[in-house]
């Protein structure tokens, strides 16, 4: 461990704007005792430590300038977490506090020991640590400089906080929800608490919203996915990019009503793909009635083109105001998009490998075949 007493006096005075002239009055010393301190001549006694400690917001810990060392931050994570596992929640708990007691100001503890209240408070619905949760969690964000993990944040950490808070203060937590709502990230969450609250029109229209980022994602994903597994030319990989089609086509279809929409074109998009895939697992018959479905859609699309879902679609239950425009980078029609996609335009950078594009070309000659019979 190392000692940066005289550091730490001088770095936390300067943090809180004060002169050494200014703390020595706050302490009733002189400027010359402040002055030994932070040249590292002289240290204060064991009370004054500690009233400093206090006066600066931190633990003695921190103000001496202990160097912890990570493994044995590690161990102590690690116990905790083996200690939730087996269900030994009070043992887990025991464990949490003493951590706090030892390194009361370091982040991964603070934060270990708010997620420990907070799995306790859930499988042992004790409402006693509910409070205790919430309250280590805003400690911890005080402390989040310290933070070296990329999958921790303060938006990670605000949301845990707002959850806990839904649990006895619907209301206080659907602010905290609103400030962290980013892309619509916590709509699910605020969806949730105005449903609690009987405020069912404000409640259906966040639903909504959240219907829509299904959508949205399901097509980005099983697209994208199916795009990757198309590229290894793998059999069992092909197999499943055609299932994952499957799975987003099905919820298309059963999202759409009869009206044009934006899921129209998608669906003739996801049938095509679906259709790629088909060619390049020999199954010939199959990829032609995929390909016949994509193309009607994709008329249909083209005589009324929408990129739209407002009103459209199956269970829409919005405000009047919300009118989400959807659009991607394959083109303006249906028909121009499959184009654009058996062409790869929109991917130059990442184009198929030739021994895929190969088998896929069954697929486009009938796509061709069945286009220019207009």
């Amino acid at each position: 461990m190392q000692l940066n007493l005289s550091d730490n006096i001088k770095k936390y005075r300067k943090e809180m704007g004060l002169t050494q002239e200014e703390l020595a009055e706050a302490f009733g010393i002189t400027i010359g005792a402040v002055s030994k301190w932070e040249s590292g001549s002289t240290i204060p006694d064991i009370m004054t430590l500690i009233e400093l400690a206090d006066f600066f917001n931190i633990s003695v810990d921190v103000l001496l300038g202990y160097s912890i060392s990570s493994k044995s931050i590690d161990d102590i994570t690690q116990k905790i977490n083996t200690l939730l596992k087996e269900a030994k929640y009070d043992e887990a708990i025991s464990e949490a506090d003493k951590a706090l007691i030892r390194y009361p100001a370091n982040f991964k503890i603070v934060l270990e020991s708010a997620k420990t209240y907070n799995v306790v408070t859930a499988a042992c619905a004790f409402k006693k640590h509910l409070n205790k949760a919430i309250e280590l969690y805003e400690s911890s964000l005080r402390l989040i400089s310290q933070n070296t993990d990329p999958d921790i944040d303060e938006f990670s950490i605000r949301l845990c906080i707002a959850e806990l808070k839904s649990q006895h203060s619907p209301e206080e937590a659907l602010e905290e929800f609103k400030k962290i709502n980013y892309m619509g990230i916590a709509d699910i969450h605020i969806a949730r608490i105005l449903n609690d609250l009987d405020r069912f029109d404000e409640s259906m229209d966040r639903f909504t919203r959240v219907l829509v980022s299904i959508l949205i994602k399901s097509l980005q994903y099983s697209s994208s996915v199916a795009i990757v597994l198309l590229k290894t030319g793998k059999k069992g990989n092909l197999i499943e990019a055609r299932d994952v089609l499957d799975w987003c086509i099905k919820l298309y279809e059963n999202t759409a009503d009869n009206n044009i929409s934006y899921l129209t074109k998608m669906q003739a998009v996801l049938l095509i793909l679906k259709g790629m895939v088909l060619s390049c697992l020999g199954e010939y018959e199959n990829m032609r009635l995929c390909i016949d479905d994509a193309y009607k859609l994709a008329l249909k699309y083209d005589k009324s083109p929408v990129n739209g879902l407002a009103g459209k679609i199956r269970f829409w239950h919005a405000v009047a105001d919300y009118k989400p425009i959807l659009y991607d980078e394959l083109g303006a029609g249906a028909v121009q998009s499959i184009d654009s996609l058996f062409s790869q335009d929109p991917n130059p950078t990442s184009p198929m490998p030739d021994k895929i594009t190969k088998k896929m070309k069954p697929a486009k000659e009938y796509w061709d075949e069945i286009k220019n019979k207009l």
